[in-house]
């Protein structure tokens, strides 16, 4: 069949509706019946393939790795490359597309809108280079044919016409910046003289030697007819991440580099990934390493007149949605990550992409619901993403994927919950990962396999199936949440605790409130936006129990359980409403100024109470269970005793609180700063000796040899409840930009606390303490996450749950210094006193997996061991003075 008459038939198009950015079309009354008809009496001819373009504001994207997803048919498992394992993570387990459409009706029950597969395209069966298969789809060979481990192209056409009869939609992932591990160097790399130290990857006689489809099969830098075509940049892996030439031009691992400034290629590219969209009826496309290719080629593949858009529109896809991979996240309160992935959706003058992966949102989710840190950063990254991005309700947001540890892994579920209920309030496009529904643990498992998993993984009546499709029906029927505008109402700066703002559209209005603590907070007196004397309507809640009501000025009081969700609509007037405005209420006062002063020793808070002999609880930083008790005397006069002991600077609201009356006080905010320690040890460690306890050890063959894993010194600063351990390294650096500003190393810090039993057995390092010790706290920190857990729920195979609790990183890189604060008051640590610490170094990737190790080495794992030795580069001891003891003994 002809391409225009394809077209002809995708034109379901009677109008359209234009906002800002893109415009949603609109199916005709007739155009509606043949969709119905073609639905009704499927016809391998007459697929319904093409469809207006959805308003993506409103879909739930799910993600799927194909092969690990379900296997429909094994008669595509093996194709006798030595490629099929189905208990191995390296191989292809036989997941396929008829396996997707399988399982369509278990995605819809979920309240998916949309799937996002990984590239079906014919990957590199085998690599040599990494002894493994490309399952995933990143190593194309061919980029105009479907991988055959996956099925047919009738089969994908099948799952597309499905998926549109369902009104779901088809996001394809793409890959324009390499093909697959075919040629490298085995030296060093001379740019004048490309042609240098040039190797191949694979035998010529292997399977595949060489991509199949021209011209990318044009691989030999020393073919004279190669080198004259420029398919390909002749570069080594990337080293400096931070340089913006081999960002775009050297190679991503091993991975062949693409010339996409070259023209030839450029039409190549545009051509294979037009026949996806034809063929098929693609809806959008997930773009895989977006940074790692120029500005102008996005432009021109998507732009010209023969690009992706106006192909796409020519067959009804109005708004062909493309959000790239900007693997990269913002410091706290910064905003780097945010203006690189702009700069990938181009100008006015020369636009590029049309939305990005929120990976910025990503990192702050993870630092501020898993790792405790202040609320106020969240609520920043928020402000962010409005106030930056041209439509922020078109970012897909994740809290794992493909690429990252699986949250659950080392979080708890109650952070788990929580932290995917942020995705389904805040703008964007929530993603859910295959197997986040069922509470999968590791990222690339096969849900299929029982090896994996002990149970099935399709299971519609589990909690984490049952908590999740009720968040999407509450995006589903509240459009506030997936159109409103964001206004912003509590977030706390001190630390873990209270983040509400407000989702608004049209007459809708919605409050969103949640505790990041593991412990209940008390909210304050939280401005709802809702009328005085109203029971608010709870639209969902999790971790939350009873009804909340506005008071005369349409405030709520909340005492918040940990880790507690709620989303509240406007509801009815009270039986008994309260009259007037508050204003004769009960009034507490604070003489203190409340501007935010610096303390940086003890002082006195004091105030009144428009009542004599009235019982208070002064609550610090929204911790009600440490609730200080006060009483006022007979003129209503109250004070209290502040203490400033804790090292460092820090963030503290205080509120004074009458329960009996539910009055509370403006929040007193102030910061206090310790200079001077009360404890201070350290301990030099041998240069040089980061070869493992065996001392044969070596790291990534990639770039060796490196120091970064060498620990010189480490010297331990406390007072209070704070801690500092500054480490002296043998070197640091940050050549794949990690948001930590440091990388290629992870310290692991074991805490012996005295008087407590703790554990000996150092979890996933097949290693245990030193001389018979034991540890009560651990701390894991590396260049994309820094998180603490305890010993009480962790063993020789797993880290216990992350406590929130937060921990600063600051690099030193002049004297090669990285120093990690640890705020003790959250794990119950209120003294440092007579603490021994153990600190190990390794690697570790996404998610805090420490890295793999076998004798002869890995490119990107370690080596001169056996994969069961110790994951130890290095060490050092150190134990804190104990308790001095005071003048009276």
């Amino acid at each position: 069949m002809q391409a225009q008459s394809k077209k002809e038939r995708g034109r379901l198009v009677a109008g359209l509706f234009c906002g800002a950015l893109w415009c949603l079309t609109v199916p005709s009354l007739g155009a509606q019946a043949d969709a119905d008809e073609r639905c009704a009496e499927p016809d391998s001819s007459n697929l319904l393939l093409h469809v207006p373009s959805p308003d993506w504001r409103d879909q739930v994207i799910y993600m799927i790795v194909t092969d690990r997803f379900n296997d429909a048919d094994p008669s595509n498992n093996d194709f006798g490359a030595g490629e099929y394992n189905p208990d191995s993570p390296g191989h292809f387990n036989g997941g396929d597309i008829r396996g997707i459409e399988e399982k369509l009706g278990y995605l819809q029950d979920l309240g998916v809108s949309a799937i996002w597969v990984t590239p079906p395209v014919e990957n590199q069966a085998w690599s040599s280079l990494y002894s493994a298969a490309g399952y995933h789809g990143y190593w194309a060979v061919h980029f105009k044919k479907l991988d055959p481990h996956f099925g047919t192209l009738d089969e994908y056409k099948s799952l597309s016409h499905a998926l549109h009869c369902a009104d779901m939609y088809l996001i394809q992932d793409v890959v324009l910046n390499h093909t697959a591990n075919f040629f490298g160097y085995s030296g060093d790399y001379d740019p004048e003289d490309t042609a240098k130290n040039f190797v191949f990857y694979e035998a010529p006689d292997s399977a595949q030697p060489a991509p199949t489809m021209y011209p990318f099969n044009m691989i030999d830098r020393n073919n004279p007819e190669h080198v004259a075509m420029d398919i390909y940049h002749w570069t080594p892996p990337i080293l400096d991440y931070g340089d913006l030439n081999q960002e775009s031009h050297y190679q991503l691992g091993d991975l062949a580099d693409i010339n996409t400034e070259n023209p030839f290629v450029i039409e190549t590219l545009k051509d294979a990934f037009r026949y996806w969209i034809e063929e098929i009826g693609v809806d959008g496309f997930r773009v895989d390493t977006a940074k790692f290719v120029d500005h102008a080629f996005w432009n021109r593949f998507l732009y010209d007149a023969d690009g992706i858009y106006p192909f796409a529109r020519d067959l009804g896809k109005e708004h062909f949605l493309t959000f790239g991979e900007i693997f990269e996240g913002s410091l706290p309160f910064e905003d780097s990550a945010e203006r690189k992935m702009l700069r990938f959706m181009g100008t006015d003058e020369a636009p590029e992409l049309n939305s990005m992966l929120g990976f910025a949102l990503y990192y702050e989710i993870d630092r501020v619901i898993a790792g405790g840190h202040p609320t106020a950063q969240l609520a920043h990254r928020l402000d962010v993403l409005m106030r930056l991005f041209p439509d922020p309700y078109v970012i897909p947001n994740f809290i794992d994927n493909h690429d990252t540890g699986r949250f659950l892994n080392s979080n708890s579920e109650a952070a788990f919950r929580q932290a995917l209920a942020v995705i389904f309030t805040v703008p964007g496009i929530p993603i859910i990962y295959q197997g986040t529904e069922q509470g999968l643990l590791w990222p690339r498992v096969s849900m299929f396999s029982r090896r994996w998993n002990g149970r099935d993984a399709f299971d519609q009546e589990s909690h984490h199936f049952d908590f999740l499709r009720r968040l999407t029906s509450l995006r589903r029927e509240n459009p506030a949440l997936t159109r409103g505008a964001v206004q912003q109402v509590l977030s706390d700066d001190s630390g873990p605790g209270v983040f509400a703002f407000r989702r608004s559209y049209e007459n809708e209005s919605l409050l969103v409130v949640m505790n990041t603590a593991d412990y209940q907070v008390f909210g304050g007196a939280i401005d709802s936006g809702f009328a005085p004397g109203t029971r608010l309507r709870t639209l969902f809640s999790e971790a939350f129990e009873g009804e909340v009501v506005t008071d005369r000025r349409g405030r709520i009081l909340l005492e918040l359980p940990p880790r507690a969700v709620l989303v509240l609509a406007a509801g009815e007037p009270l039986e008994n409403k309260p009259e007037g405005d508050g204003s004769g209420d009960l009034e507490i006062a604070i003489d203190q100024a409340l501007g935010g002063q610096v303390y940086t020793s003890d002082f006195v808070l004091s105030g009144s109470v428009s009542e004599p002999f009235a019982e208070l609880k002064l609550i610090r930083n929204g911790r009600l269970a440490d609730a200080g008790l006060l009483q006022t005397d007979q003129e209503g006069r109250w004070s209290t005793d502040i203490k400033v002991r804790d090292l460092g600077e820090s963030a503290h609201r205080l509120h004074v609180y009458a329960p009996s009356h539910g009055i509370v006080s403006q929040a007193f905010e102030y910061r206090a700063r310790v200079d001077l320690p009360d404890i201070l040890a350290e301990e030099v460690d041998e240069r040089g000796d980061d070869h493992g306890p065996l001392g044969t050890y070596f790291g990534p063959t990639w770039m060796e040899p490196k120091r970064q894993r060498d620990i010189e010194k480490i010297v331990v600063r406390a007072a209070g409840s704070n801690l500092e351990t500054t480490l002296t390294l043998g070197a640091v650096n940050n050549v794949w930009l990690a948001p930590n500003n440091f990388d290629n190393v992870a310290f692991t810090t074991f805490i012996d606390l005295p008087g407590r039993s703790g554990r000996s057995e150092l979890p996933e390092m097949n290693a245990e303490m030193p001389e018979g010790g034991e540890w009560d706290l651990a701390h894991v920190g590396y260049g994309w996450g820094s998180f603490v857990y305890s010993a009480e729920d962790s063993d020789a195979t797993r880290k216990g749950d992350r406590f929130a609790v937060t921990q600063k990183i600051r690099v030193d890189k002049v004297s090669r210094e990285i120093t990690i604060k640890l705020e003790g008051e959250p794990l119950g640590v209120g003294d440092w006193h007579g603490s021994g610490f153990y600190v190990t170094t390794w690697d570790a990737g996404q998610g805090g997996g420490y890295l793999r190790m076998q004798p002869e080495g890995m490119r990107w794992g370690f080596g001169g061991g056996e994969p069961d030795d110790p994951k130890i580069m290095d060490a050092v001891s150190l134990r804190l003075p104990a308790e001095k003891p005071s003048q009276s003994q």
